[in-house]
């Protein structure tokens, strides 16, 4: 019977899977507007004809409404648009997606995000079948990445590819480049790999960011300076943050910037402690250097949930109960208002890292849907 119910679990999640791949071919054109693929394409159109104004909220404002046709954000954001506030590097990314405009770039875009997850999760799961990857891929938090057109499959694939090739350090550092898409998630994973000394991966790591980094220096020299001051407009009380952090935007203005730090800081204390549980065990340690990067973010949304899905998928031994709840914390804090993604995204995120920490609760189960 289990081996029944676990045969007609996978066949509904691959289902699910295939839905998420057709679903960008047949959606509206609207739909694609109401994504985040507005702001990724107005930062493309910037690098590419005014590379010293791309964190100009003004010009970013005449350049989105442009690419929406007109149309102006109903949900929160800044100015009336929602504003391209990622490293400058990102736009680079985009900007094939946007020359093909932006209805059939945008779904494109969305496309490719969910090869680099497909492919990302099968490298963090080898030498699992490729099955192991359906209960991260056929999850609420890939249909957030999907409808929101967000760059975490892109972190996942940087992500899996440096897993899928630890024993040559140099190169998986080189592999963890495009986790600098979103280097706020990478926190606890930075810190862990100063403290154990692993000098060939941070220098893969270094020499990936050194070529982003350099490529926008190209067209814009200044744009780092041009970037810190505008990363304070996206985080702000009313955001649905998942992270532990965001609970310092409750402070007085004046202090909540060192809030944020410290609550961040906190969470990295926390997040390497329970690493450090496991010791030498490198799967459920990574999974929680990975998860725990979530929490410990200064900023990180609903959708950053498909990065612990990923790191459930690394541990490998996650069982039904903590996909449900991760798929059932997704969809809370998509849908509800802040401070509610917050509380959802912590106890979520904790209950992951403890997991693979080696907390156990007795629990009859069937055998883990991540086994393949």
């Amino acid at each position: 019977m289990t081996d029944r119910w676990r045969w007609r679990g996978s066949v509904a999640m691959l289902a699910v899977a295939v839905g998420f791949v057709i679903y960008p071919l047949i959606e509206s054109e609207g739909d694609v507007i109401n994504s985040d693929w507005p702001a990724f394409a107005t930062g493309a159109r910037i690098i590419v004809s005014e590379p010293g104004h791309l964190y100009d909220f003004e010009l970013q404002q005449q350049v989105q409404f442009d690419v929406t046709g007109g149309r102006k954000l109903v949900t929160l954001g800044i100015n009336g648009i929602l504003p391209f506030v990622a490293p400058a590097w990102v736009a680079f990314f985009a900007v094939p997606f946007e020359l093909l405009g932006t209805n059939l770039g945008g779904r494109l875009w969305v496309l490719f995000g969910l090869a680099c997850l497909a492919i990302g999760l099968y490298l963090a799961v080898k030498p699992r079948p490729p099955t192991a990857i359906l209960p991260a891929f056929a999850s609420v938090p890939t249909a957030l990445v999907l409808l929101n057109a967000q760059l975490d499959g892109m972190v996942a694939l940087g992500i899996g590819g440096a897993i899928a090739l630890w024993s040559r350090p140099f190169l998986a550092g080189l592999c963890l480049g495009l986790t600098l898409l979103k280097p706020q998630l990478m926190l606890p994973a930075g810190a862990a790999l100063l403290v154990t000394r692993k000098w060939r991966i941070l220098g893969g790591w270094a020499v990936a960011g050194l070529v982003l980094w350099g490529a926008a220096a190209v067209v814009n020299p200044r744009w780092v300076f041009q970037w810190l001051p505008a990363l304070n407009g996206p985080v702000r009380p009313a955001s649905r943050e998942i992270d532990f952090a965001h609970f310092g935007t409750a402070f007085p203005s004046g202090v909540q910037g060192y809030a944020v730090a410290v609550l961040s800081l906190l969470a990295l204390a926390a997040v390497l402690a329970l690493a450090r549980r496991r010791g030498a065990e490198f799967r459920p340690a990574a999974a929680i250097l990975i998860a725990g990067g979530v929490l410990v973010a200064p900023h990180a949304l609903p959708t950053d949930l498909v990065v612990v899905a990923v790191a459930l998928a690394i541990w490998g031994e996650a069982a039904w109960y903590d996909w449900l709840l991760l798929s059932v914390g997704a969809a809370i804090a998509a849908l509800t208002p802040a401070p509610i993604p917050a509380v959802v995204g912590v106890l979520v995120i904790g209950w992951v890292c403890a997991r693979a920490a080696g907390f156990t609760w007795r629990w009859r189960e069937p055998a883990p849907l991540s086994a393949g």
